[in-house]
């Protein structure tokens, strides 16, 4: 059977899944109950109460089967080497702004400020299989930006 969706987690990025399914089953009941108290007051047509809980009750519904449906296909991946930047590694670079850290992740997962870098983004794509001292040079909008890469860590 072929995967409908492809996606590469990190460990952390499918316990995030699963922690967010866990606490939209858990407020699920809740909602369903204002929904049930809001209808019993009478007419739906103004009752916002009622309209705003079918809402909150539509996408925790929406949610849950797309998270059901990641956490099936979700190939979880850990970084494999320290020589080489794979996906799951953190890599230390030295580039025109200093000294960064980056963990390559999906772009699901990817929030620059915290340090997390789309395996999918053009300094991931240059990154990856790339090795301890390797210099990189990236194609940027403003020109070519050189990082080298100083340390890689599982």
């Amino acid at each position: 059977m072929k995967k409908p969706i492809n996606l590469k987690l990190t460990p952390e990025g499918y316990q995030n899944l699963l922690d967010e399914q866990k606490a939209l089953t858990e407020s699920r009941p809740g909602v369903l109950k204002s929904m049930v108290e809001a209808r019993e007051q009478g007419d739906l047509s103004e009752n916002a109460g009622y309209h705003a809980a079918k809402e909150k009750l539509g996408y925790i519904d929406s949610r849950l089967r797309s998270l059901k449906l990641m956490i099936r296909f979700a190939d979880v991946v850990k970084g494999e080497d320290s020589k080489t930047v794979t996906f799951g590694n953190t890599v230390v670079i030295a580039g025109p702004d200093g000294e960064q850290a980056f963990t390559i992740v999906s772009a699901m997962e990817a929030d620059p400020k915290v340090g997390k870098m789309s395996d999918k983004s053009p300094i991931g794509m240059a990154l990856l299989n790339r090795r301890v001292g390797e210099t990189v040079e990236i194609d940027v909008p403003d020109g070519k930006i050189s990082f080298k890469i100083l340390e890689v860590k599982i």
